[in-house]
């Protein structure tokens, strides 16, 4: 019994939750989310003293940055030890992750910025 596999052969690791496209799927699911709250609340946060696009856009970034790890160690569980793969197959699982680790990465810092914008800038600004 290899410490890397349970009795069924298959690799026992804590990262059963991590998918390569979960990335590239969060992260632009974050900033859509992020962008269409800010345009709602513009009306709503004018007429308070309140500015809530700072925090929803801190929430989402953690989001989309979340979606980055889960591919991240997507990528990690495919390139661990006992993992052996034949070259002939391709490895679509790498490319996919590292784009979703990228596109994580991108549209965290784009909510993170559309926050701080809304965190200097005040919501009633035309």
């Amino acid at each position: 019994m290899n410490a890397y596999r349970n009795s069924d052969g298959q690799r026992n690791t804590p990262y059963r939750w991590a998918f390569p496209s979960a990335g590239l799927a969060m992260g632009p699911a974050a900033w859509a989310i992020d962008t269409q709250l800010n345009y709602a609340l513009v009306q709503w946060a004018c007429g308070r003293a309140w500015n809530p696009i700072p925090v929803i856009a801190g929430v989402l970034v953690l989001v989309s940055l979340a979606g980055a790890a889960s591919s991240l160690l997507a990528w990690r569980r495919h390139n661990g030890p006992g993992m052996a793969m034949p070259e002939q197959d391709g490895h679509p699982r790498y490319l996919l992750s590292g784009i979703g680790v990228a596109a994580g990465l991108l549209f965290g810092i784009v909510i993170a910025l559309q926050g701080l914008a809304g965190l200097l800038l005040g919501p009633c600004l035309r």
